[in-house]
């Protein structure tokens, strides 16, 4: 009992903190009016950037600063970490009051620092939940992108309600965009980040106590679970051969794991060693059978049949098989390479597709709030997918569901630049259907990073996996703007469904390595 309400408390805390998670999700509709807020006081602004450069100098931080996260976590502690980036994070958005005027100051101060937070937050809030409830981890991190989703929508909402209430449709067309001209609603945009900004801190501050309280070592355990943990401990060496496994695996013998990490594995020595023994089987399976038909396939069961012993429990065969990889060793194989490209290329369909899906719309839509009623209706769909896709990792492994996801968000961005030619109802139907695949996008290579390289480092492991999306992004504006003025705006969603399918086949050669 103390366990589940432990675990509900650190799964509330990871939920508050993944609604302001996402960027790109709830940006692409501030965007329009951004453009159009520049756009009136395009002759006060000393330098003028384009907006998309805040999420591109925000991702560019985000995967930096995750990149460094285990370091910062093994010298200050996990909660210490997360309570720093809340804090930052608020900050982000409250300091928007004071320098949206110059639109590079956005890109580098909001951006950056909205970023660096954040690649903290996630990082180490996205490890916690998988250490502590390891058997659920794709479930868990699914309902904690759910979270991410209703923030998204909240932000959504807030937008509209603060900056356009009277929902005014863009009167001022230039070129081939199309502005807002009311002064009224342009001098609501900064209104806007500091209402973002208290729900920022209320929500994340909040859940930093839930997780810290739900992780309290004396809450963990009551007297009784501490001693049978020290009872089944004393029985490892003598009872190693009742570790039984399903299928055709073979009894095989516990091997002690030295682990370093007080976080994962315990305060002391003795409780390292044991809970590392519970969830790491060495050399469970014959041979070295392939680590995905592992992971896909079946449960390793630990049975321990002393009177003092636990009830049976159920854990991953990939928890056998998975080697804890640091960056450096991560770096050095196949599995790794191929995880970067897949997440390279499947992250420039989830920009695209996140940041312009809206004015993509306005070209043949001009009702503004049918536009956000829309990202708001896709947005809570993945309340739903993101647990679903969570479960389906654990369930048939966390590769099959990133080629399924990946191949769907190929097809369907496709089919949305041939229905707002010929459709414009079905566009808007399709922009719910695609949501469904990109949202989970930065779930989903977290999970990867967890079960392909072992969760020890998985934190900057993530960052790595990450780092070639630094140029994508920085150099994004410019081939978003190019695109659009050389060839228009259907050929910019066209590359979105190319990376997809080349994201696809970077998931099935996997199995080859």
């Amino acid at each position: 009992m103390i366990s589940i309400y432990r675990n509900l408390l650190i799964l509330t805390g990871a939920i508050l903190h993944a609604f302001p998670v996402c960027m790109p999700c709830f940006f692409g509709n501030v965007l329009p009016y951004l453009d159009s807020y520049y756009h009136e006081h395009r002759e006060k602004t000393s330098l003028y950037v384009s907006p998309l450069w805040t999420v591109s100098v925000s991702l560019t931080t985000f995967i930096l600063s995750m990149m460094f996260t285990s370091p910062i976590e093994h010298r200050f502690g996990i909660h210490a970490s997360i309570l720093a980036g809340d804090i930052l994070l608020s900050f982000s958005f409250f300091i928007v009051q004071f320098i949206i005027k110059e639109p590079l100051a956005l890109a580098l101060i909001f951006g950056g620092l909205r970023g660096a937070s954040v690649g903290v937050v996630y990082a180490l809030t996205v490890k916690l939940l998988l250490q502590e409830m390891p058997n659920h981890g794709g479930f868990a991190t699914g309902i904690m992108s759910a979270g991410s989703t209703v923030g998204t929508v909240l932000f959504i909402g807030v937008a509209f309600a603060v900056i356009n209430p009277s929902n005014k449709k863009p009167d001022l067309k230039v070129d081939n965009k199309v502005y807002f001209s009311d002064k009224n609603l342009l001098n609501r945009v900064p209104t806007y980040f500091t209402v973002l900004g208290a729900i920022t801190a209320a929500s994340t501050l909040i859940g930093a106590a839930l997780m810290y309280i739900g992780s309290k070592k004396h809450f963990l355990m009551d007297k009784e679970k501490t001693n049978t943990d020290k009872s089944i401990y004393e029985q490892l060496a003598s009872n190693s051969d009742k570790c039984k496994t399903l299928g055709t695996v073979e009894k095989k013998e516990l091997v002690p794991l030295k682990v370093s990490d007080p976080q994962l594995y315990g305060d002391n020595e003795q409780d390292r060693d044991f809970k590392a023994n519970m969830y790491k089987v060495s050399s469970c399976l014959n041979g070295n059978p392939n680590t995905d038909e592992v992971q896909n396939n079946g449960l390793v069961q630990n049975t321990f049949n002393d009177e003092n012993g636990p009830p049976q429990e159920y854990v991953n065969k990939a928890e056998c098989e998975v080697l804890e990889l640091s960056s450096r060793e991560a770096l050095k194989t196949a599995r790794f390479w191929l995880v970067w490209i897949a997440f390279i290329t499947s992250n420039h369909t989830f920009y695209i597709y996140l940041a312009l899906y809206k004015e993509y719309g306005e070209q043949a839509i001009s009702d503004d709030s049918m536009l956000i009623t829309t990202g708001i209706i896709s947005n809570v769909s993945t309340i739903f997918i993101c647990p679903l896709v969570g479960i389906a990792s654990d369930r048939i492994g966390i590769r099959k569901t990133s080629m399924i996801l990946n191949a769907a968000s190929c097809l369907f961005m496709s089919l949305m630049v041939i229905a707002i030619h010929t459709c414009p109802w079905m566009y808007m139907v399709l922009v719910v259907i695609e949501n469904i695949g990109v949202a989970p996008h930065t779930m989903i290579f977290s999970i990867i990073a967890a079960f392909e390289f072992g969760k020890i480092h998985c934190a900057s492991n993530m960052g790595f996996i990450r780092t070639g999306n630094i140029p994508l992004v920085l150099l994004e504006p410019f081939i978003v703007d190019a695109l659009i003025r050389a060839i228009g705006w259907d050929w910019v969603f066209l590359t979105g469904s190319l990376s997809s399918a080349i994201a696809t086949v970077a998931i099935i050669a996997l199995d080859f390595f």
